[in-house]
């Protein structure tokens, strides 16, 4: 794993100190309270500064960032299109999510920041959204199965196998909620492999 540089130290620094700044706010005078110059102000930043970071408050409160496929992962998940396309999958959408949610920041329990402000759920289902867009377009480069090229799946086993790898990391996470979900961790690979099982018992 590599090393942090200090100018990534200090944007996951900046990152937290707004989230932090947000979610003061929201829960001082409510999510009104908490607009972009009130989080800049009390994050010593300028709004300049804030949108270098997040595209809204509402993200800001969430902590997440854009969606984005980053590109080591993309490139890993392309260099072996026919090794395992189903573990292959579910390691992208974690990359995606991480990406997106930035873990190293000690973030909320997302599930209670959408119980005490629910309007900040239609902003997260608008990155579920562009995330999945985002996955799917990877997905659809894989080659279909048989064959060492191709210009890709069909559209439906593209989409099935997004479905598939966004309910294993749902599964994982929800069988072991403490657990580190990361490409590698435990837990993924356990659910992967009950899903492959139970897949291979389906008739």
């Amino acid at each position: 794993m590599q090393t942090p540089t200090l100018r990534d130290r200090r944007r996951l620094q900046t990152l937290r100190e707004l989230h932090e700044a947000a979610l003061h706010l929201a829960r001082e005078g409510g999510l009104a309270a908490a607009t972009v110059d009130a989080i800049t102000d009390r994050a010593g930043v300028s709004r300049r500064t804030f949108f270098n970071y997040y595209a809204t408050k509402e993200d800001a409160l969430l902590g997440t960032t854009a969606p984005v496929v980053p590109e080591d992962a993309l490139d890993r998940f392309l260099a072996h299109p026919g090794d395992d396309a189903f573990a292959e999958a579910v390691r992208l959408v974690i990359a995606v999510v991480t990406a997106m949610r930035q873990v190293e920041i000690p973030l909320e329990d997302p599930g209670r920041l959408l119980v005490e402000f629910p309007s900040l759920k239609d902003r997260l289902a608008q990155h579920v959204l562009a995330a999945e867009a985002l996955i799917f377009a990877a997905l659809d480069q894989l080659p279909a199965p048989g064959r060492k090229s191709s210009p890709g799946r069909d559209g439906d086993a593209a989409r099935a196998l997004l479905m598939l790898a966004g309910t294993v990391l749902r599964f994982a996470y929800l069988r072991e909620p403490g657990a580190a979900i990361g490409p590698s961790s435990a837990a993924i690979e356990s659910a992967v492999s009950e899903f492959r099982h139970l897949l291979q018992e389906i008739p």
